[in-house]
């Protein structure tokens, strides 16, 4: 009975891989010995080749991001080395850098099809699967069993109701995604009552967080519904995280939303710019006013937690614009402000457009964008000095009421930008900042801003 590992390597520990749970399940009437494992990135290679090495794998699957790329690299080279005779198969969106790799199956777009064909036929590199149809999420198992709980406990738990994204964002591994499949039809009892069971069963697993990785999950609004129901309902204590479009956001929301206990629900808002000239460029259409709007009315009658995120070096950005947009949405006191640096990510339409612009990235992930067309390599290291910034004094959620009341007064790059003097000449880095000095440098920050006025 040959023997498959499938091994995840995540970014933290809290990180679980959604990717090879539903590997496991696709070939679990096929007789081969499964086993999963789990390590991280802080891990030495050694250490986990050590691991794996004593296991006796015959086949190794594993998913490749941009996160563990390098370091998966690195490990299937020794791997292969110590495991001469052992079938390596790689999916997820950096798998293609695998495609020279010995012994290595490379699987391209949704897995589950064409790893169970690989599966019957033992793994046999020769085999062709570029016309293996997919199969459709609605037909997918379920991928956790109940003896994972004693591995994904206090972990974050993903799952997903809907494969594709009605969206064209040129940044986006999904601009190019024409799927349009759902896991559950509103219109079906049966499927309804499955949606009910699976929701049931994630929380017997106790995860710390239940991830929803549908893109704009409130694009199917019936079943986001049903989803905040049985979230809002029930007695747990863990959180249901979910990836919104604010600008779908309407009353009936809004009101729904408003029965959510403290904490129960978290919304991840991709805001990416309030230059509504700059989205359109981008192939994202948002009204920033209806945007603000719908921040407004969850900020103020709702308990979610709401994590909004920005990036910089989008094709026309400048950095004026960039400040404009940070300020703004500032303004609206999300629980959480995100500025990331624009990610030049393979196989999405934003690579053709960053060289035709002129655009300078890193050639390896995270692909992080050094100049782009508008906005220089010293400003964008500004920004991600803010970014650093909000990640220490605002996201970690300490001073609430006192930003609120500097942004009567103060836009947030001002503030930012004092913060960040105050760290230079006291050559603080921006990271890692213990809480006593964290609070030394806010009592700091309001006598320089005192100054200021």
């Amino acid at each position: 009975m040959k023997r498959i590992l499938f091994v995840a390597l995540n970014s933290s520990w809290s990180q679980s891989n959604l990717a090879l749970y539903y590997l496991r399940e696709i070939v679990c009437d096929l007789g081969f010995n499964q086993q999963m494992c789990a390590f991280t990135l802080k891990e030495p290679l050694h250490q986990i080749m050590e691991d794996i090495y004593g296991r006796k794998p015959d086949i190794i699957c594993f998913s490749a991001y941009i996160w563990n790329k390098i370091y998966w690299l690195s490990m299937q080279i020794e791997l292969a080395k110590v495991l001469p005779e052992c079938v390596f198969v790689v999916g997820g969106p950096e798998a293609q850098a695998f495609k020279s790799a010995v012994n290595t199956k490379v699987i391209l777009g949704a897995g589950e099809a064409r790893f169970r064909y690989l599966a019957k036929h033992n793994f046999d590199l020769a085999a062709d699967l570029s016309e293996i149809p997919p199969i459709p999420l609605k037909d997918i198992p379920f991928p956790y069993q109940i003896s994972d709980k004693e591995v994904l406990q206090n972990h974050l738990i993903y799952y997903e109701c809907y494969r594709g994204c009605p969206y064209s964002c040129v940044y986006c591994l999904s601009a190019g995604d024409n799927r349009h499949e759902m896991r559950f039809d509103v219109q079906d009892e049966n499927s309804l009552i499955k949606l009910n069971l699976e929701l049931r069963f994630l929380a017997k697993l106790k995860p710390k967080t239940l991830k929803f990785i549908d893109r704009s999950f409130n694009v199917q609004k019936q079943i986001a519904h049903a989803i905040w129901d049985f979230a809002i309902k029930g007695d747990f204590d863990f959180d249901f995280h979910f990836e919104i479009y604010p600008d779908l956001l309407d009353e009936q929301d809004i009101q729904k939303l408003s029965k959510a206990p403290p904490g129960r629900i978290r919304f991840e808002i991709g805001i990416q710019s309030t230059n509504e000239y700059v989205l359109r460029q981008c192939g994202r259409i948002s009204s920033w006013s209806k945007t603000c709007e719908a921040l407004k009315a969850l900020k103020a009658r709702t308990q979610v937690r709401i994590h909004a995120d920005l990036i910089a070096g989008l094709p026309n950005e400048d950095f004026s614009s960039v400040i404009r947009s940070l300020n703004e949405l500032c303004a609206c006191e999300p629980d959480a402000v995100q500025l990331g640096m624009l990610k030049i990510l393979p196989d999405t339409p934003m690579l053709k457009i960053a060289s035709e612009l002129g655009y300078l990235w890193m050639d390896q992930p995270p692909y992080q964008v050094l100049a782009s067309d508008a906005l220089s390599f010293d400003e964008l290291n500004v920004l991600q000095d803010y970014a650093h910034l909000l990640s220490l004094y605002w996201n970690k959620e300490e001073h609430p009421q006192l930003w609120h009341q500097l942004l009567q007064k103060y836009p947030a790059n001002v503030i930012l930008e004092k913060l960040r003097h105050l760290h230079i000449i006291k050559q603080i880095p921006l990271h890692s900042v213990a809480r006593q000095k964290r609070e030394s440098m806010m009592q700091e920050l309001l006598q320089n801003l005192s100054c200021y006025d």
